[in-house]
């Protein structure tokens, strides 16, 4: 609906806003990634077809960009090493402040979800750029935003703001 109200206000020259209203909005953090979901959030999110994320993600994982990508695990092993994992995003130019923000105040360990015994959850790797990801930019930062969505302490920003991890 939003969308429409949004493509109506385009066409127009001038609008005149009534009112507004404000409602604040708690979200679980999600539950680490496993290949149904990546494939869920690739077609909803970036609108790719199955194969072609997986192909991607395929090809993210030969690369050393991402953990192995065909897994129903969602829940990442005790020993996991999660701080390991955050401090390869560092560096990153859309994510440091916030990954070195995490490290600093803590993490809390992702929501638990299943073990099916196979692979553990589809993790980012190593940090990369735009340059040398020019093939799954959009899906390679799409993981690294909900692994940090997941890892993070306290969703949500000062004065009530949605975090923005990275530009879409």
């Amino acid at each position: 609906i939003a969308q429409m109200f949004l493509n109506m206000t385009k066409l127009e020259k001038e609008a005149q806003v009534e009112a507004t209203s404000r409602k604040e909005k708690a979200k679980q953090r999600p539950l680490a990634l496993n290949t149904v979901e990546m494939l869920r959030v690739a077609s909803s999110s970036l609108g790719m077809g199955p194969q072609h994320a997986m192909q991607t993600a395929e090809r993210l994982y030969t690369q050393g960009y991402i953990s192995y990508p065909r897994t129903e695990t969602t829940h990442y092993p005790e020993n996991f090493d999660l701080k390991g994992s955050l401090r390869q995003q560092a560096n990153h130019p859309y994510w440091a402040d916030t990954v070195k923000r995490l490290l600093a105040e803590g993490i809390n360990r992702p929501r638990k979800g299943h073990d099916a015994g196979d692979h553990p959850p589809i993790t980012p790797m190593k940090s990369a750029t735009e340059a040398e990801l020019g093939f799954a930019v959009c899906p390679a930062q799409r993981l690294c935003k909900q692994e940090l969505a997941a890892r993070a302490r306290v969703l949500g920003a000062p004065h009530g703001q949605s975090p923005q991890l990275a530009p879409n």
